[in-house]
């Protein structure tokens, strides 16, 4: 991999302002600044590195706005379930009121629970819709499920992408990224909900 001077420049300079101050030692600053050139530099030269893969989602994800809902996880594959439904239009000033109320999706959930506990499908309601995260046992996933317990009751753009599942015959809905939009006021949470996002996010179903 030919990297050109701009290239070159802009590692330096990433490696420089991640090694932090100088301190007492040059030698030990110009050795992080080394080690971090190196790392940078590998990282752009592997061709499968996570990070330019993350780069690709987002550029390649569809975008829409919805209100989180509710959050649970998927015991059988530890992804979290985002239930998200869109506000309805309003006139400008009107305070727009959810379609489904906090307890009719949680009751929506339970009756997915235990169809699916049943070996059948269940039909959610028009209006109504549920996006997997990523899996929560990794960190990475683990984060954006907590993201997503403590959006419960905002509206947020998804930035979701379909991602391929078993041999690869199927493809489910995954969500990647979250950008908070703020509260809807109209969309009561119980109070034991509003809980810390870290425990929300293993919360049980």
């Amino acid at each position: 991999m030919a990297l050109d001077k701009a290239v070159k420049d802009s590692i330096i300079l990433s490696a420089i302002s991640g090694a932090g101050p100088v301190g007492d030692s040059i030698e030990d600053w110009e050795a992080r600044v080394l080690a971090g050139s190196r790392q940078i530099t590998a990282i752009l030269g592997d061709d499968t590195n996570i990070f330019a893969k993350a780069i690709e989602e987002i550029e390649e994800s569809a975008k829409f706005v919805a209100l989180v809902s509710l959050v649970r996880p998927e015991r059988s594959s530890t992804r979290g379930l985002v239930y998200f439904q869109v506000l309805p239009r309003v006139g400008q000033g009107e305070t727009p009121v959810p379609t489904f109320d906090f307890q009719t999706v949680l009751a929506h959930h339970k009756a997915f629970v235990a169809a699916r506990a049943n070996g059948q499908q269940y039909q959610l309601p028009e209006g109504l819709e549920c996006i997997r995260t990523q899996r929560t046992d990794a960190i990475d996933g683990y984060n954006l499920a907590a993201q997503a317990s403590g959006l419960v009751g905002h509206r947020a753009v998804f930035y979701k992408i379909n991602e391929p599942i078993g041999n690869g015959s199927k493809n489910v809905r995954v969500v990647r990224l979250f950008k908070d939009l703020g509260k809807v006021e109209s969309y009561v949470v119980p109070p034991k909900v509003e809980r810390p996002a870290e425990a929300a996010a293993v919360a049980a179903a």
